[in-house]
């Protein structure tokens, strides 16, 4: 059970990992950031619960906070970017040579 799922964690990761090396949008990207960061506490809960480790537990919860404050904070940079440039691609805000 223990290697089930580490390899679905894994998974996770994996899929995290390439959407945000794809760079298609702003979503996508903070999304995928969202992905990686939660394999990684899926992770950590795994190996707390079969280690019998407390401290993992208490660093999961805060990257939790962490998450959530990462995905607040770059919806808010989407939505400025959006407003001021009416792009969605990172790569078009850097052709326009703004933000």
């Amino acid at each position: 059970m223990f290697e089930t799922q580490m390899i679905f964690s894994f998974g996770l990761f994996s899929l995290g990992l390439y959407g945000v090396s794809s760079r298609r949008d702003f979503l996508r990207i903070f999304f995928s950031m969202e992905m990686l960061l939660n394999s990684i506490i899926l992770m950590l809960a795994i190996t707390a619960h079969y280690l019998g480790m407390t401290q993992n537990i208490v660093l999961a919860y805060m990257i939790i906070i962490i998450a959530t404050l990462e995905a607040a904070a770059g919806l808010i940079i989407f939505a400025a970017a959006n407003k001021i440039t009416k792009a969605v691609s990172p790569d078009e805000l850097n052709s326009k040579g703004e933000v």
